[in-house]
């Protein structure tokens, strides 16, 4: 058992991580078109959000969601459906700190985040291209987009690890 899942409230860190999962990871799996502005990237996003693990036993989390920045830099916020705050993430090209109800972890990167407490990066910057109606996926990984107009998306992970079911539901903001 690694320090991270020592130290924090073992469901609820499992199931935030696996959203953080849906939101963080390496840029190499998603580069935007050449000439993209900075204006382009940045973004705000609000809605709601289901993610199932397919691992053993199944995992399974659902939460409220609001988004901000960029692969590179911003924000993650998850609360209840009462609004209660269950973590925010906030992520930079050098840092990603993860502040639950009990502490403050510090991580070097995002991918470091991901790394300690899943074993693997994934893909943030082809979120972030879903968001904005991208159907670019990483390897391993689909998406449909045909419901993106009226705010729904759906990836799925196929591997290189356990596959990973993700509904987003994006409300007007």
């Amino acid at each position: 058992m690694s320090t991270l899942s020592r130290r924090c409230a073992p469901v609820m860190l499992w199931l935030t991580l696996c959203w953080l999962a849906v939101i963080a990871g390496c840029a190499n799996f998603y580069a935007p078109p050449e000439g993209t502005s900075q204006a382009y990237l940045q973004g705000h996003w609000q809605g709601r959000l289901a993610v199932t693990i397919e691992s053993d036993p199944i995992q399974a989390f659902s939460a409220n969601f609001s988004l901000e920045g960029s692969p590179t830099e911003g924000t993650l916020a998850l609360t209840s459906v009462i609004g209660t705050r269950l973590a925010t993430m906030h992520w930079s090209a050098r840092t990603a700190t993860l502040q639950t109800s009990k502490e403050l972890l510090h991580f070097d990167s995002v991918d470091a985040l991901l790394t300690q407490a899943l074993g693997a990066p994934l893909p943030l910057p082809a979120l972030f291209g879903w968001l904005r109606g991208d159907a670019t996926a990483p390897p391993g990984w689909e998406v449909d987009l045909k419901d993106r107009p009226i705010g729904r998306i759906h990836a799925r992970r196929l591997s290189p690890d356990v596959a990973a079911d993700i509904k987003i539901i994006v409300e007007p903001g």
